[in-house]
């Protein structure tokens, strides 16, 4: 009897799969959702969602709608709207997003810029500087 595969995200159907005994080096370009359940080296652009499984293994640069990543990642992540790390999942890179949620168990090594979808098609950051503190002068007589 042969085991079925779930292929679904939440309600979203899975267009591309690289299941947990395969590996795939190279470049993917798709414009529907992608589950990685093995191993990736190089570079996955998507405009649907990305979900790196718990066995998955990514390496080089990945950007997507949304990404949720339950397995590792080493490289430059960029998520359109949601970056997403569940208690399972390893990053360590560089990753840009307009949000993040890190639950708790999850690892994050690296650096991270948000923006605003706004931002983001202008192409700039919003600088934002933390405020001096200001100490009153005593008056002199």
């Amino acid at each position: 009897m042969r085991k079925k595969v779930d292929t679904t995200v939440g309600n979203r159907k899975i267009d591309t799969l690289i299941g947990k005994d395969s590996s795939f080096v190279g470049n993917i370009e798709s414009k529907g959702t992608i589950r990685v359940d093995g191993k990736f080296e190089g570079e996955i652009v998507t405009k649907g969602d990305l979900v790196i499984g718990e066995t998955g293994q990514v390496q080089g640069k990945i950007k997507a709608q949304n990404i949720v990543i339950a397995g590792k990642v080493k490289g430059e992540v960029e998520a359109a709207d949601k970056l997403e790390l569940v208690p399972s999942g390893n990053l360590q890179g560089e990753a840009t997003m307009n949000l993040l949620v890190v639950e708790e168990g999850a690892v994050f090594q690296g650096n991270c810029q948000q923006f605003t979808k706004e931002q983001k098609e202008k192409g700039r950051f919003l600088q934002i500087e933390t405020p001096k503190e200001h100490k009153p002068q005593k008056e002199q007589r």
